[in-house]
Protein backbone atom coordinates (compact mmCIF):
# COMPACT_ATOMS: atom_id res chain seq x y z
CA UNK A 1 0.00 0.00 0.00
CA UNK A 2 1.40 3.24 -1.38
CA UNK A 3 1.47 6.49 0.82
CA UNK A 4 -1.47 8.93 0.83
CA UNK A 5 0.89 11.83 1.05
CA UNK A 6 2.77 10.69 -2.53
CA UNK A 7 -1.35 9.92 -4.57
CA UNK A 8 -2.83 11.85 -6.88
CA UNK A 9 -6.33 12.69 -8.18
CA UNK A 10 -5.67 13.57 -11.82
CA UNK A 11 -8.53 11.26 -12.57
CA UNK A 12 -10.85 13.42 -10.94
CA UNK A 13 -8.95 16.72 -12.38
CA UNK A 14 -10.80 18.67 -15.62
CA UNK A 15 -8.16 19.11 -18.14
CA UNK A 16 -9.70 22.34 -19.53
CA UNK A 17 -10.28 24.13 -16.00
CA UNK A 18 -8.30 22.43 -13.93
CA UNK A 19 -10.58 22.44 -10.82
CA UNK A 20 -11.58 18.96 -8.97
CA UNK A 21 -14.52 18.07 -10.09
CA UNK A 22 -16.56 14.68 -8.67
CA UNK A 23 -17.87 13.64 -11.71
CA UNK A 24 -15.56 13.89 -14.65
CA UNK A 25 -15.56 11.78 -18.49
CA UNK A 26 -12.90 10.22 -19.65
CA UNK A 27 -11.64 11.29 -22.84
CA UNK A 28 -11.00 8.01 -24.10
CA UNK A 29 -14.36 6.28 -23.33
CA UNK A 30 -17.33 5.11 -24.74
CA UNK A 31 -19.04 8.23 -23.68
CA UNK A 32 -16.89 10.19 -24.36
CA UNK A 33 -17.12 8.97 -28.26
CA UNK A 34 -20.44 9.10 -28.43
CA UNK A 35 -20.35 12.87 -27.66
CA UNK A 36 -17.44 13.37 -30.24
CA UNK A 37 -15.22 15.25 -27.35
CA UNK A 38 -12.06 14.33 -29.02
CA UNK A 39 -12.58 15.92 -32.56
CA UNK A 40 -14.62 18.75 -30.51
CA UNK A 41 -11.23 19.55 -28.54
CA UNK A 42 -9.38 19.71 -31.82
CA UNK A 43 -10.87 23.45 -32.28
CA UNK A 44 -8.64 24.56 -29.15
CA UNK A 45 -5.16 25.62 -29.24
CA UNK A 46 -4.49 22.69 -26.94
CA UNK A 47 -3.24 19.18 -27.85
CA UNK A 48 -4.52 15.55 -26.50
CA UNK A 49 -2.18 12.82 -25.88
CA UNK A 50 -3.11 9.47 -24.87
CA UNK A 51 -0.01 9.08 -23.31
CA UNK A 52 0.95 12.61 -21.73
CA UNK A 53 1.07 12.78 -18.07
CA UNK A 54 -1.62 15.30 -17.76
CA UNK A 55 -5.15 14.41 -16.90
CA UNK A 56 -7.26 12.88 -19.21
CA UNK A 57 -10.82 14.06 -17.75
CA UNK A 58 -13.14 16.73 -18.81
CA UNK A 59 -16.42 18.22 -16.39
CA UNK A 60 -19.51 18.55 -17.43
CA UNK A 61 -19.28 22.37 -17.48
CA UNK A 62 -16.50 22.45 -19.54
CA UNK A 63 -18.40 19.99 -22.05
CA UNK A 64 -21.42 22.02 -22.08
CA UNK A 65 -19.03 24.88 -23.19
CA UNK A 66 -17.12 23.00 -25.59
CA UNK A 67 -20.69 21.96 -27.25
CA UNK A 68 -21.46 25.88 -27.23
CA UNK A 69 -18.32 26.29 -29.11
CA UNK A 70 -18.43 24.14 -31.65
CA UNK A 71 -22.36 24.69 -32.43
CA UNK A 72 -20.67 28.30 -33.12
CA UNK A 73 -18.04 27.54 -35.44
CA UNK A 74 -20.34 25.04 -37.16
CA UNK A 75 -22.96 27.64 -37.63
CA UNK A 76 -20.34 30.12 -38.95
CA UNK A 77 -18.87 27.69 -41.66
CA UNK A 78 -22.40 26.81 -43.35
CA UNK A 79 -23.08 30.51 -43.18
CA UNK A 80 -19.84 30.85 -44.91
CA UNK A 81 -20.85 28.52 -47.42
CA UNK A 82 -24.33 29.84 -48.06
CA UNK A 83 -22.16 33.42 -48.13
CA UNK A 84 -20.12 32.43 -50.93
CA UNK A 85 -22.28 30.32 -52.86
CA UNK A 86 -24.60 33.41 -53.07
CA UNK A 87 -21.69 35.49 -54.36
CA UNK A 88 -21.59 32.96 -57.27
CA UNK A 89 -25.04 33.46 -58.34
CA UNK A 90 -24.76 37.34 -59.17
CA UNK A 91 -23.87 38.82 -62.26
CA UNK A 92 -26.18 41.51 -62.42
CA UNK A 93 -26.19 42.40 -58.83
CA UNK A 94 -29.98 40.55 -58.61
CA UNK A 95 -30.71 37.63 -56.58
CA UNK A 96 -31.99 34.92 -58.75
CA UNK A 97 -34.44 32.27 -57.50
CA UNK A 98 -31.55 29.86 -57.99
CA UNK A 99 -29.01 31.60 -55.11
CA UNK A 100 -29.51 29.78 -51.08
CA UNK A 101 -30.27 33.52 -49.95
CA UNK A 102 -32.69 34.02 -52.34
CA UNK A 103 -35.52 36.45 -50.71
CA UNK A 104 -33.44 37.11 -47.53
CA UNK A 105 -33.31 41.01 -49.01
CA UNK A 106 -37.08 41.26 -48.64
CA UNK A 107 -37.36 39.71 -45.30
CA UNK A 108 -34.81 41.81 -44.26
CA UNK A 109 -36.22 44.85 -45.26
CA UNK A 110 -39.75 44.43 -43.61
CA UNK A 111 -37.58 43.44 -40.37
CA UNK A 112 -36.51 46.64 -40.57
CA UNK A 113 -39.61 48.60 -41.62
CA UNK A 114 -41.29 47.59 -38.44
Amino acid sequence: MGSYAKATMTGFVCRLCSEHKKSVIHFYSAKAQELELLRKLTLLPITIEKYDNLPKTICHDCIEKLNLQYRLIERIRKSFEIQQRHRLFHSNGRCPLECPLYGIENYLQQRNVK
